[in-house]
């Protein structure tokens, strides 16, 4: 299996300006937990380690600040422990609009996209503070709404993540109508382009 989490790689992304609250990563830990139980989440908890940074899920604090690389690097660590493909990232940050008790609360009153994407543009700076989210566009009779996040570089899976995270996001106000919610991103810094442009398809 191709190492995908080195010293360097970590140190990268420990060194990145700025930060965000401990939530998602203690979501990632609830999420590991679930799905491969104590050993599975003490396995991706070796790999941290062994990338240099000793850590435990359950010390993290939801509402802490954080350094912003340590939510790619739970990621990383996550997808080296299992060999994780593209889809089971977008799985893990899925679970988080899922059991998140005060997003389930926002999805009842802000019954639709445009609604409850625009109350997570409202609500980015208190998570994050580095970076901006947009809503930009939505086409109900097209199945389409899009999203922008300028001034935020982490590592490619991050944006696995948020394709994941968005798609359930919306689950959450859309009827069901047999056709699959997804969240792709068009655009990405990594690969050359300004920001990071999310496309999710009803």
């Amino acid at each position: 299996m191709k190492e995908i989490l080195t010293k360097e790689i970590a140190s990268k992304l420990m060194n990145i300006k700025g930060e965000a609250r401990g939530i998602a990563i203690k979501q990632d830990g609830e999420y590991i937990l679930k799905e491969k139980g104590r050993e599975g989440l003490e396995k991706v908890e070796k790999e941290m380690e062994k990338a240099g940074y000793p850590f435990k899920y359950s010390k993290i604090s939801n509402m802490k600040f954080y350094p912003a690389g340590l939510r790619a690097l739970s990621l990383l660590a996550f997808k080296q422990a299992f060999d994780s493909d593209d889809e089971a990232i977008r799985k893990v940050c899925a679970f988080q609009p899922k059991t998140s008790l005060v997003i389930r609360l926002f999805a009842k009153y802000f019954f639709s996209i445009p609604n409850i994407m625009k109350k997570a543009q409202d609500m980015w700076g208190k998570y994050w503070n580095i970076g901006k989210l947009t809503f930009v566009e939505y086409d109900e009779k097209g199945g389409r709404a899009v999203l922008k996040v300028e001034d935020m570089e982490l590592d490619p899976i991050w944006c696995r993540c948020n394709e994941g995270y968005m798609a359930s996001l919306a689950e959450l106000v859309l009827p069901k109508k047999g056709k699959k919610i997804q969240c792709r991103e068009t655009k990405c810094p990594s690969k050359g382009d300004k920001y990071h442009e999310f496309v999710i398809t009803f």
